[in-house]
């Protein structure tokens, strides 16, 4: 008798547990898919823009810039507002290594953005300043100091608005084009920030020091 309760117990604990990983599986796939939905989405605007920028030799300078400008700027909106949702999806992602892919891809997007922006500053004469945010992904014991410095940088963002582009990237995701701009500008810990391509800030920063060298 006893027995036959406590295989009752065990078996109802199996299923339960089987269920709620079947879940989780479920929430995580549906997660990964929408992310992987929504770049794509973003992949289509950026090559958009990157095409606007290829009418430089072909169109008056001043209407292809114009144009460059905007499509840019809608692409930076957008993908900052994908890398917060994929943020969200981080903290609960147990199951699908997949995720871990579209973070990639949203670093190699980034990192397309950065190099459109520094093209079209080159280019049209624009003032704005970039400002290239380095973390790490892996590293538990800078998470808390990585934490703090998002957060100053949202509020500069904030404060600055479309006077300056704000680029987050991962150094520890094995991608190899951020590995070569780690090596390139010496980057030897995290959190570290890189405005307009030759001033390198490694550790926290406070907001005013990073306004000092900030168009703002």
């Amino acid at each position: 008798m006893q027995k036959d309760v406590f295989l009752r117990s065990a078996i109802i604990t199996t299923i339960v547990f089987i269920i709620g990983i079947s879940i989780g599986v479920w929430l995580d796939t549906s997660r990964v898919e929408e992310v992987q939905s929504r770049l794509t989405e973003i992949d289509t605007l950026w090559n958009d823009a990157r095409l606007q920028v290829s009418l430089y030799g072909l169109l008056n300078r001043s209407l292809s810039c114009n144009s460059a400008i905007k499509a840019n700027l809608q692409f930076n909106d957008n993908i900052f507002k994908e890398g917060q949702k994929l943020e969200r999806y981080e903290l609960t992602n147990r199951f699908a290594p997949s995720l871990l892919l579209e973070k990639s891809r949203y670093a190699l997007l980034q990192t397309q953005f950065w190099f459109n922006s520094i093209d079209i500053k080159n280019n049209c004469n624009v003032n704005y300043s970039t400002l290239v945010y380095f973390y790490s992904y892996y590293n538990e014991t800078v998470a808390i100091q990585q934490k703090v410095q998002s957060a100053v940088l949202l509020d500069v963002k904030e404060k600055c608005g479309q006077n300056v582009m704000l680029i987050p990237l991962p150094l520890d995701l094995n991608i190899t084009t951020i590995d070569i701009l780690k090596d390139n500008y010496r980057i030897t810990k995290t959190p570290a920030i890189l405005i307009n391509e030759n001033i390198l800030l490694e550790g926290l920063q406070k907001e005013n020091d990073l306004l000092q060298y900030l168009k703002c």
